[in-house]
């Protein structure tokens, strides 16, 4: 137990939502290079995004044993004030870097699944923002004392640092910035998902995978409320510790919104042993009586049903993204054998179009 509630809530969050998105970042990258056996620049921005957020969430785990959450006379009394300076300034000069990893990560991969041109204009153009964005923004606040350990070090008379008013506005407009890029940047696949020839449960399931990201976008929103810490003065060290939750929340959900989709191989995997289970037995029926009553029509049909599967898949393979992805695959859902004309055909009754792991 913390010496605080607060302790223990940042301690809590930050290891819960570490764990998570580790555990589901670790299984795309796995079902992306063992199974789907294809590994593009959004799984390699993955793997450089889950360092750095894992990375954040180890600072601010430390930094609850040097007095975030605790008021701040009692880390002065222990002489932590210090140190809690010199992890928060790294904190702080981290959050762009991090945030815009978690971006670039979630834009390139929605580039790969979206090969429309509307989406690959408007994602080079995010890509473009971001980066420029940050690398000013990051020396914005690597440089906002002078000299530099002015920061931490208040023996330093004659250090300038930015004043708190000038932090909080600075910090403000940051974060201003980087919530309008997850709104764009998670509205930008919704009208390709919404046209997808699928059917509505599976739209909206997509969706509901991409709302991990309106999570994200929503802990951006509510740690506008707590930038307040920024001016305060008399207890940083216990004000600051909400914010930072808030950034744990935004940067894990991130990751996740780009990585389940992935994932969902897995359950797919396991979907195919059950189909063959339970449409192997009405597939063979149907053969068998095609082929007693007319002559092997049956067999035939079934061939020439093949092979319209396989022209559907060369087709949608000839594009990109998520087309290129997907597979076009028919079951036997039903025979009924009172749909039997002069050739003693049955018909296939039912049909299931399914699209592959993103």
């Amino acid at each position: 137990m913390g010496e605080t509630p607060m302790v223990d809530a940042v301690r809590g969050v930050s290891l819960t939502v570490a764990i998570l998105c580790t555990l589901v970042c670790c299984l795309r990258l796995y079902m992306r290079r063992f199974v789907v056996k294809s590994f593009g620049l959004d799984d390699y921005l993955v793997i450089i995004s889950l360092l750095l957020v894992n990375g954040f969430s180890a600072l601010a785990y430390t930094i609850t044993y040097y007095g975030l959450g605790v008021h701040q006379q009692d880390v002065i009394e222990r002489g932590d004030l210090v140190v809690w300076l010199k992890i928060y300034y790294a904190a702080l000069c981290s959050y762009l870097v991090v945030a815009a990893s978690v971006k670039l990560s979630l834009t390139t991969f929605i580039m790969r699944v979206f090969p429309q041109p509307y989406v690959q204009r408007i994602g080079y153009a995010i890509i473009l923002f971001i980066a420029a964005f940050t690398i000013s923004g990051e020396l914005t606040l690597a440089l906002q004392c002078k000299p530099v350990r002015a920061f931490w070090d208040k023996t330093i008379v004659t250090g300038k640092c930015f004043t708190n008013e000038t932090m909080f506005a600075i910090t403000m407009y940051q974060g201003v910035l980087m919530f309008v890029c997850d709104v764009v940047i998670i509205v930008l696949p919704m009208p390709a998902i919404w046209k997808l020839q699928m059917a509505l449960r599976k739209r909206l399931l997509v969706l509901f995978m991409f709302s991990f990201g309106v999570v994200a976008c929503v802990a951006a929103l509510v740690r506008f409320s707590t930038l307040v810490y920024t001016k305060d003065t008399t207890d940083m060290t216990y004000s600051a510790a909400l914010s930072l939750i808030w950034m744990e929340i935004e940067f894990n959900f991130g990751l996740l919104a780009g990585s389940l989709s992935s994932i969902r191989q897995l359950f797919k995997i396991k979907s195919i042993f059950s189909s063959k289970e339970r449409y192997g037995s009405s597939s063979r029926g149907y053969e068998l009586h095609g082929g007693g009553t007319g002559g092997g029509g049956g067999s035939a049909s079934a061939r020439h049903n093949n092979n319209n599967s396989n022209s559907n898949k060369r087709a949608w393979k000839k594009g990109g993204g998520i087309l290129k992805t997907s597979e076009v695959t028919t079951t036997v859902d039903e025979y009924h054998p009172e749909y039997t004309g002069s050739s003693g055909e049955g018909r296939i009754s039912g049909g299931r179009v399914e699209l592959s792991s993103m």
